[in-house]
């Protein structure tokens, strides 16, 4: 049986991930936002995530 792992992310998991303080990685996941043109409702995925900042899916997803 695979694992199933959630589809967004968010600024809480990003500072998790990437050992951030809550505020920076608020920034780190605003940017990834504004890069893929997202609107305020619209939550970034896991793979945007990773594609963004060029880290690997998998490892990104051990990490949440």
């Amino acid at each position: 049986m695979t694992k199933k792992y959630r589809l967004c992310i968010s600024a809480k998991d990003v500072a998790s991930v990437l050992d951030l303080s809550p505020r920076q990685a608020q920034r780190k996941y605003q940017q990834a936002r504004d890069a893929y043109g997202k609107a305020k409702h619209q939550q970034l995925t896991v793979h945007e995530f990773a594609a963004y900042y060029d880290l690997p899916l998998a490892e990104v997803i051990e990490r949440l």
